[in-house]
């Protein structure tokens, strides 16, 4: 026991030592402090592990960048000079890279994930997920999580070792102890695979390594990484063309070495160059690793930013959303998707600065799902034309203006036809029988369930459809009446009439603008949602023109009553995405009918010019994307799997739809519509300004369109999510256990009855009350009980429905309450809010949002925690 105390006695002594020595010398760093300057921010940054591996602060396989300063206060490639202050590189600096230091580099050293080569997943953690999906980790029941967690292990095994924590991919599946030898290595090799199957290479990256081939300089690769040398250089000459692979002399990997780029791996770089360090140019994606620490032994180095901020936050939503568009799949195959991002190098090569606001909506939201659609539909047209099919596309106007205009970009030819056929005019000429109208009465969905539109669709003159309305509305139900009096033999035979003239126009309308032949294959292009317009026409002109009607939508319904022949790149059980819609459309009226001859009858445009202006700026965009992306791709020999663009279409409309940013809320503000609206009205497309007054009077989440629950929170919007995907049964109650009491007195002729309620809390610190409506009583709210400050929302009357049919707070009585609109003053413990009788003798109830402000101190329900 003396011994050791005497030992450690004897550590902490020579650790004072050393400590102050290094104080005295703490100006003798290995490198010029003029040519190395302190970077401004650097302590900012926290690295933990690797930065190339696949998991952040995952057991030291990757770093955890903790940024609390803005990254755009630090200098930009414009102040680059030889004395590498601060030096960052952007990808349309990459090619003159080299020309900064004239000819004094001699050897390129490159980092290799996420600087040359690229994975197509969002984040490298995604690759776990892609990895679980392979044949062997699903066959023994590998998650991602178990990935990670091994990974974890392993690390903290191999720093009690040897305190190096480097690892490789043996010592993590070493961790998978229920597993046999045989079936570790299997899981490895998948990995590796998997790996390959996602990397591509970063083309500015090799257009680079050839420049420096040419002037003679020497190339490597120095990577943190658990894949050794052999693992990795298999990766890279799976992806890299075989003259820039040859070009590279070596491969440094962090676990070959024991150490890694941020400990001691560039000091055997510089020794085994046999250079000297300032001859060396370094490239790299992280600060620490790649920049801060070569530069403190003379290294030049480059940190290489793919992103600005902007582009970078834009993505991490974009990435998030991924992870949710399970939420709108009706049978996920799996909990966890792979998050793949196919779209990420197109941003970063198209430097997209400045962002206006059509950028982010029509370049970087919109184009990826238009790129997916267009890819899908070729591919489709193209598998049809292999089977000998006669294929005539048909894009229906006005929504598939853009969709046409996007395939014509991905195709660089025209794909199909632009083509004014309605989905009124459809189904309004299918009627031939009886049982063709009960198909379309029976297909009517609740929300839309309106005799008014049901009497325009069957072609009723108004006249007509009036007087059959009236009647119907002298019935306890009107809408069974009113479909009763359709069955008439009048009525019925009125119907089949003027279908049968609106079938004749719209025949001689297809017949000579679509120039079809019998056995043709018509694709049907839309948006969606459930291809009605290709169903109708295919159950009225399918045997007629003896030709295949098919639909092929950007996104499709799961409904069982969906088209047949139909596919759609994305499907969703709701409709939430009538701004992309709005954007797809062409300047011009819908379709009010066809002419004698055929001819398009078309209506006044209802929208407004500027919305018109704000559309074509993101057509425009979307369109520039779409070229963008075919080139990049083209250039770099990558071609995508559809499903991951599928995925990244899906999860570009998710964001878009329910997690939009400033610039999105701002720029759709005034946006309209006109579906279903009627010949002279059109319909602003969602009020974010009344969402959170909304919010304060109505369960959560009540009625809110995705963007206008954006002013009210995330949380919010992901609560309505979950509980709209899994049909839960919740009540407003169940949301929160917050209430706030309120004392109640009900007086009627003969007695009056005292009640002690409680409220229960909504948003934003309001809370909500039902009080009961007795007709002849007077209601009384004894307020000055519980509160001092108070503000009233409102006091609504509510009809059997509990829909709101009269205001009645600002006819409060008040006894010693003082008010300043909705901000009331309870003058002492007395004070009253009287609700005036109202003389109904139908049940009927008031309902109160109220927001405490400050508490009365003698409420016995403040000290027992009953308030709020």
């Amino acid at each position: 026991m003396q011994l050791i105390l005497e030992r450690l006695a004897a550590k902490i002594k020579q650790y004072d030592i050393d400590q102050a020595s290094s104080e005295i010398s703490c100006n003798d760093d290995m490198s010029d402090p003029d040519f190395f300057p302190h970077i401004p921010g650097d302590d900012a940054y926290q690295f933990v592990g690797h930065s190339d591996a696949m998991f952040p602060d995952g057991g030291g396989l990757t770093e955890f960048i903790n940024k609390q300063h803005d990254p755009e206060a630090l200098l930009l490639w414009s102040d680059i000079r030889d004395n590498q202050r601060n030096a960052q590189i952007k990808v349309h600096d990459i090619h003159t890279a080299l020309d900064y230091f004239d000819d004094s580099v001699k050897v390129l050293s490159l980092d290799c994930f996420d600087t040359l080569l690229w994975r197509k997943t969002a984040a490298p953690r995604d690759v776990f997920a892609v990895l679980a999906t392979n044949p062997v980790a699903r066959g023994l029941g590998i998650t991602p999580y178990q990935r990670i967690s091994a990974a974890e292990r392993a690390h903290r095994a191999k720093s009690l070792e040897n305190r190096s924590g480097e690892i490789d991919i043996s010592d993590i599946y070493r961790f998978f102890t229920s597993l046999s030898g045989e079936e570790r290595a299997l899981l490895a090799e998948a990995e590796i695979q998997t790996e390959m199957n996602l990397c591509f290479p970063f083309s500015p990256f090799v257009e680079l390594i050839r420049l420096a081939h040419t002037r003679g300089i020497k190339i490597i690769v120095v990577s943190d990484m658990y894949l050794r040398e052999g693992e990795l250089r298999r990766l890279l000459a799976r992806h890299l063309p075989a003259d820039a692979m040859q070009s590279i002399s070596k491969i440094y990997c962090s676990v070959d070495y024991g150490t890694s780029k941020s400990d001691a791996l560039f000091q055997i770089v510089i020794k085994e160059c046999g250079v000297p360090a300032s001859q060396l140019l370094h490239i790299g994606d992280n600060d620490l690793a790649d920049a801060q620490a070569p530069r403190k032994l003379g290294i030049r180095a480059l940190h290489f930013r793919p992103f600005d901020r902007e582009v970078a936050d834009f993505l991490r939503l974009q990435h998030a959303a991924s992870s949710l568009i399970l939420l709108e799949q009706a049978a996920p195959e799996a909990g966890v998707l792979p998050r793949y991002s196919p779209f990420r190098p197109v941003f970063a090569v198209a430097n997209l600065q400045p962002y206006a606001p059509e950028t982010v909506i029509g370049y970087m939201s919109f184009g990826p799902v238009l790129y997916a659609y267009a890819r899908f539909l070729v591919d489709e047209v193209e598998a049809l034309q292999q089977q000998g099919k006669q294929v005539k596309v048909f894009f229906l106007l006005r929504d598939a203006y853009l969709l046409s205009a996007a395939c014509e970009a991905y195709a660089r030819k025209a794909v199909g036809k632009l083509v004014r056929i309605r989905k009124f005019h459809a189904i309004a000429a299918s009627f031939k029988t009886r049982a063709d109208v009960d198909y379309y009465l029976s297909g009517i969905e609740p929300a839309y369930d309106n005799i008014y539109a049901t009497a325009k669709q069957l072609l009723l003159p108004p006249e007509v459809a009036e007087l059959l309305i009236r009647i119907a509305h002298q019935s306890d139900d009107p809408k069974t009446a009113f479909h009763e009096l359709l069955h008439e033999d009048d009525v019925l035979e009125l119907i089949f009439k003027n279908s049968f003239a609106l079938r004749a126009r719209l025949m001689r309308y297809m017949s000579k603008e679509l120039e079809l032949a019998e056995g043709d294959t018509i694709v049907l292009a839309d948006i969606g949602h459930n291809g009605k317009t290709q169903e109708y026409l295919a159950r009225t002109f399918k045997k007629e023109l003896k030709v295949d009607i098919l639909g092929r939508y950007l996104i499709g319904s799961d409904e069982p009553y969906r088209a047949a022949n139909s596919k759609a790149v994305v499907t969703s059980p709701w409709w939430n995405y009538t701004l992309f819609e709005q954007c797809c459309g062409v300047k011009e009226g819908a379709v009010v009918d066809y002419d004698s001859g055929g001819e398009p009858l078309l209506g006044e445009i209802k929208q407004s010019e500027k919305q018109y202006e704000k559309v074509a700026r993101v057509q425009a965009e979307c369109l520039r994307f779409i070229i963008d992306a075919r080139a990049f791709f083209a250039e770099a020999g990558m071609t995508h799997e559809y499903t991951i663009l599928q995925q990244a279409a899906h999860a570009a409309l998710f964001r878009h739809a329910y997690m939009p940013i400033e610039a999105e809320l701002k720029y759709f503000k005034d946006f309209q519509h006109d579906k279903f609206m009627g010949s002279d009205r059109t319909k602003t497309i969602y009020h974010q300004g009344s969402a959170v007054e909304t919010v304060r009077r109505l369960p959560s989440p009540y009625r809110l369109g995705a963007y206008e629950t954006r002013s009210v929170g995330l949380d919010f919007t992901f609560s309505g999510l979950v509980q709209r995907r899994f049909q839960l049964d919740l009540n407003p109650e169940d949301m929160n256990v917050r209430f706030s009491p309120l004392k109640v007195s009900v007086a009627g002729k003969n007695e009056v009855k005292v009640f002690l309620l409680a409220a229960h809390h909504l948003h934003d610190g309001f809370f909500s009350i039902i009080l009961p409506y007795v007709s002849g009583t007077t209601v009384k709210m004894l307020l000055g009980e519980h509160y001092e400050w108070l503000q009233i929302g409102d006091v609504r009357f509510l009809n059997d429905a509990r829909s709101a049919c009269k205001n009645v707070s600002i006819s409060l009585g008040l006894e010693e309450i003082s008010r300043q609109g909705e901000i009331y003053r309870c003058l002492s413990q007395a004070s009253v809010a009287t609700i005036s009788p109202v003389d109904l003798q139908t049940p009927h109830y008031y309902h109160m949002t109220f927001r405490p402000l400050v508490l009365r101190a003698s409420d016995p329900s403040r000290r027992r925690g009953a308030s709020q």
